[in-house]
């Protein structure tokens, strides 16, 4: 029998349950942008297409982190 836990849930009201979508689009955006730099950019706009991929791949595991905590 499995014991559904209601701390796992995000509380109803808070920063980031409020602009999830917004932030998601945000941050597909920019990932569109970083790509476009890294494979169409030169030599500098592939490095800041690079470093901003990485960037962005750590902010989506600390946002699901934050989301699940109910922050």
């Amino acid at each position: 029998m499995t014991d559904f836990d209601d701390s796992h849930r995000p509380a109803a009201r808070t920063w980031t349950t409020a602009y999830r979508i917004p932030i998601a689009a945000g941050t597909g955006l920019l990932a569109l942008l970083c790509f476009w730099a890294l494979f169409d950019g030169g030599t500098a706009e592939k490095w800041v297409g690079g470093i901003g991929l990485v960037l962005l791949i750590a902010w989506v595991f600390v946002f699901q982190a934050l989301y699940r905590r109910g922050y």
